[in-house]
């Protein structure tokens, strides 16, 4: 712990300039303030803290917190984030019960003043979000401490063997761990994590998103969804596209939408029939490709899409959840790098309810067989719609021990 400290404290130059950095591209004060642990003056104390990293993580806790809210309908809730992009999902809810701030840096003034201010009942971490000083304050000021859908990356557990004492240490400040799977219920207690407090539950991503949040989009035609892509992967799904001379519209929507123009750029070079959903464009007979490059709208594009293509597979990035389009009952075509969802991958391919192909080329290939031939695609679809069928019962359960905690922390 002190080696991570000492690190903190050397890099206060590079990393403040880092989050001015940040905010000034975001225009947004309000994301230095509170990773500074201040700013906070309008989310009420006593709170139920949730924090979520980024999209993903925001994405697969909304059901949960709704359902808790259903439950426990005086409970405020906050949800915290890295990003500028997961804030945008929290702030689209719309939701008097639910507040959003930016997570403070891991400096030990910056989170003392802001566990302080909004004094909660209890802080959920959401997967693998490990901060020592976070951590550290929260078992000092006696704040409940639990990791919900728990998991630990190949990476994490094969890292330094400090930064693993560091993080053994961390596991042994939290009042529970609920992890995902055997696999990483078992990694947790490998770590360090007292084995008494780790229990297996399920993974929330798993979880059906919240139907009432989702609204089709008013398009005309038939479409195909890029989602979630990073640089180079869209102009290599564009170029097999067009080779395809399909009728349906292309949408691409890349992860992080601030991209736009560079893409845009990329895009251009290869047709000039884009429409871009920011610019409040009009989708015509003619458009090859729908720019989404806005935050909080992909769920409504799964809803209608034909199928869809998950984006950070076809380069070294690890993959995207493919069960967020599944739950809509739409087949999914990903590539070759899914190393950050190996067990979701996994689960599909051996239901047959998704494809996986070596290369762009092979892409081309799946894209026109599927589109091609709607009874492949249906009886695709229909194992999609078979293995999702059983999950939800997972945010009952989280909801269940959450609720079942929150009556135990009011009476302490």
């Amino acid at each position: 712990m002190f080696l991570y400290r000492l690190l903190n404290f050397l890099l206060i130059p590079l990393t403040f300039s880092y989050l001015c950095w940040k905010a000034f591209r975001h225009k947004q004060l309000r994301y230095l303030k509170q990773r500074l642990g201040v700013g906070l003056g309008a989310i009420p104390e006593n709170c139920l803290w949730l924090h979520c990293a980024s999209v993903g993580e925001v994405n697969t806790a909304l059901p949960l917190l709704h359902e808790l809210h259903r439950r426990n309908p005086q409970q405020t809730f906050l949800i915290t984030t890295n990003t500028p992009t997961g804030a945008d999902i929290v702030i689209r809810q719309q939701q008097a019960y639910l507040f959003h701030a930016y997570l403070p840096f891991d400096w030990m003034l910056s989170v003392t003043l802001f566990v302080s201010t909004i004094k909660p009942t209890a802080l959920y971490v959401l997967e693998t979000e490990l901060w020592p000083n976070l951590f550290s304050v929260c078992h000092t000021r006696k704040v409940p401490l639990v990791i919900i859908n728990g998991r630990l990356s190949p990476k994490t557990t094969a890292t330094y063997k400090w930064v693993r004492k560091v993080l053994g240490q961390l596991l042994l400040l939290t009042d529970h761990i609920y992890a995902r799977s055997e696999a990483d219920q078992d990694a947790f207690i490998k770590l360090g994590a007292n084995r008494h407090k780790v229990s297996l539950i399920g993974n929330l991503k798993y979880s059906p998103p919240s139907s009432h949040v989702i609204e089709k989009p008013q398009v005309s035609r038939e479409y195909v969804v890029a989602a979630s892509t990073h640089a180079d992967e869209e102009l290599k799904i564009l170029r097999c596209w067009l080779k395809l001379n399909r009728n349906e519209l292309l949408v691409i929507a890349p992860r992080h939408p601030e991209r736009r123009d560079e893409i845009l750029k990329q895009l251009t070079g290869l047709t000039g029939m884009i429409a871009v959903r920011s610019r409040n464009e009009t989708i015509t007979e003619t458009t090859k490709v729908y720019l989404l490059d806005t935050v909080g709208e992909l769920n409504n594009w799964f809803a209608g899409a034909r199928l869809v293509i998950m984006g950070g597979s076809f380069i070294p990035r690890g993959g995207h959840n493919l069960l967020e389009p599944a739950h809509f009952g739409k087949a999914v075509i990903f590539g070759p790098s899914m190393e950050n969802f190996r067990e979701e991958a996994r689960l599909m391919l051996s239901k047959h309810a998704a494809v996986q192909v070596a290369s762009i080329d092979r892409l081309c290939d799946q894209l026109q067989h599927f589109l091609a031939n709607p009874e492949a695609l249906r009886s695709l679809e229909n194992n999609v719609a078979e293995t999702t069928a059983g999950f939800s019962h997972i945010v009952d359960d989280y909801a269940d021990i959450i609720s079942s905690r929150m009556s135990v922390d009011k009476h302490e």
